[in-house]
């Protein structure tokens, strides 16, 4: 039912903004006195069309059929074009109405009084004030091309570089590591989503690539399907070849509790080597020396918001491992600690436990950025945290961010490439 709700309230919101932009594109045309039939050809039916792959899509889930490939190839990256594109000017020209709300509102206000709708009445004819409407005008024209060409160029872009990936040389610094494990590599991948802009082809790929870097351990933490429990199949294929000389592990993410998490779970791990940590830990010994890694679950939830049940699965996590360290005779707080935990938005809350290094994902990296201006990101998930991508320090805990390979909502990553890391602890 919450799935429902969600992809309900999405499609308003898409619905919403391609409509904004029909009805200026509508009225724009309008002034230029062209018939109507001609008029409606080139404003109403470009939507309908870029449209109907909706009810393919709909049809498709109901029947739980297979896209066919031909289809994903030919139809579906302009249908991904014009979404991205349309929802991007729509949200420019959604902002332009916000800021031009209190003086619109005001004006409509006082031309309910004869008195006032007069006196406005005469500014607006002033001729010095028709100059400058004039200029605001045609600098409205001009911006809202600019917009409108930046905005399609842009989803071209990302819809054809969405798997262009990266691979990111990392060495983190962890205080008081010991001479044992300096030099321990990680291999970390987050987001894979499998589903409909994942298919098992291009996740074989990624494997084949994880697996050449030939890193002591692989780390996932979390993502792994993207809202259909069948998904898990394509992935469990894809990456059942995965491996590394001191093991695979992961944790599971939001979008694996979409469906059903438990069954998601336990294909994976009867069906690749990658070990799930529900809040649990595991102590990998390398070189002699232990290391803790500490896996924590997450929740469908996707906010940013202090959430106590988190917290609680990473106390529960902890407590595992000071329980099984207990029983090694071994110091914990002396242990270096390594953490999955999808959700990257409550780092000073986990600190409490002095964590080394905690491995993240969920941001996508932003998926569509806009700019960059150091750190600050200019996208949506930029807006929720300013955890997003990369390195973060505090203290003598550090967190690495990964801006994942999948994507959600529309295949398209602008300014924000899929990215496979490789961490070297230092």
């Amino acid at each position: 039912m919450r799935i429902v709700i969600f992809f309900t309230v999405v499609f308003l919101i898409l619905f919403g903004l391609q409509y904004l932009v029909y009805s200026t594109f509508r009225n724009f045309i309008k002034t230029k006195n062209y018939s109507k039939k001609f008029s409606f050809a080139i404003t109403a039916y470009p939507f309908i069309i870029f449209n109907l792959p909706f009810l393919y899509l709909i049809i498709n889930r109901i029947f739980s059929s297979d896209t066919p490939e031909w289809v994903s190839r030919t139809i579906f990256p302009y249908f991904y074009i014009f979404q991205s594109a349309t929802v991007f000017i729509g949200l420019y020209l959604l902002i332009g109405k916000i800021i031009k709300s209190p003086f619109s509102v005001s004006i409509w206000i006082l031309n309910k009084f004869s008195y006032t709708k007069n006196i406005i009445k005469k500014f607006f004819n002033s001729e010095p004030v028709k100059k400058i409407d004039s200029s605001r005008r045609t600098f409205i024209k001009t911006s809202a091309a600019f917009v409108s060409g930046y905005a399609f160029a842009g989803a071209t872009l990302g819809v054809l570089d969405k798997n262009d990936y990266e691979i990111e040389n990392m060495n983190i610094r962890i205080p008081n590591l010991p001479k044992e494990l300096i030099g321990t590599t990680i291999s970390l991948i987050s987001d894979i989503h499998s589903g409909p802009y994942m298919d098992e082809n291009l996740m074989k790929e990624y494997a084949d690539v994880i697996n050449d870097l030939k890193s002591d351990l692989i780390m996932i933490p979390g993502d792994f399907t993207n809202s259909d429990k069948k998904e898990v199949h394509p992935l469990v294929n894809a990456f059942k070849s995965l491996k590394a000389s001191k093991g695979v592990f992961g944790s599971l993410g939001n979008h694996d509790y979409f469906s059903d998490a438990e069954f998601v779970a336990n294909v994976i791990s009867n069906e690749t080597p990658v070990k799930l940590l529900r809040n649990k830990s595991e102590f990998i010994n390398i070189n002699g020396k232990d290391l803790i890694l500490l896996g924590c679950e997450d929740t469908r939830q996707s906010g940013s918001a202090s959430d106590p049940v988190l917290m609680r699965y990473y106390n529960d996590t902890i407590n595992d491992a000071k329980t099984k360290a207990a029983e090694k005779n071994l110091n914990f707080d002396n242990l270096t600690k390594l953490v999955l935990f999808h959700k990257p938005y409550f780092f000073e809350d986990m600190k409490i436990h002095n964590p080394d290094l905690i491995l993240s994902g969920h941001t996508h990296g932003g998926q569509v950025v806009i700019a960059k201006f150091g750190n600050v990101n200019l996208s949506f998930a930029g807006a929720v945290s300013k955890y997003i991508s990369g390195l973060y320090e505090s203290g003598n805990s550090r967190m690495y961010v990964s801006r994942g390979i999948g994507s959600v909502g529309l295949p398209i990553r602008f300014n924000c490439k899929p990215e496979i890391t490789k961490i070297t602890l230092i």
